[in-house]
């Protein structure tokens, strides 16, 4: 349950139909995406500015899974075409998005219901 407030300072109560086992989760993805690539690079994870295109499975459990994905370099994001680049990996994060890239290409993702929302209202 919480309260939600507008840039107006007008409030309107949410989850009030809630049950008490059940809840609300929300996070601002630009505050937690952030915090998630600086804890990786401070851990010793090698940042890469880039979109993921595909993913080829290691076919026996000595091989790495091949990432290929548009490497955007140091730019600033204004030219989003990139240079195709392929990447060797024992391991594959898709913190990219409930309806991912990455989810997409695993074949995860198919959902009956909703997995997020967002809401705007007249108050």
């Amino acid at each position: 349950k919480m309260t939600m407030i507008s840039p107006t300072n007008k409030e309107v109560q949410i989850g009030q139909t809630l049950k008490d086992d059940e809840f609300i989760g929300m996070v601002r993805r630009e505050v937690m995406d952030e915090f998630l690539r600086e804890r990786a690079s401070h851990n010793g994870c090698t940042l890469i500015n880039g979109l993921f295109m595909s993913m080829t499975s290691p076919q026996s459990k000595d091989e790495a899974y091949t990432l290929t994905y548009n490497d955007f370099g140091e730019g600033d994001g204004t030219s989003r075409q990139g240079m195709k680049k392929t990447l060797e990996v024992d391991v594959v994060i898709g913190a990219d998005g409930a309806n991912s890239r990455v989810a997409k290409e695993i074949g995860a993702g198919d959902y009956e219901y909703a997995i997020a929302f967002q809401e705007r209202m007249r108050i």
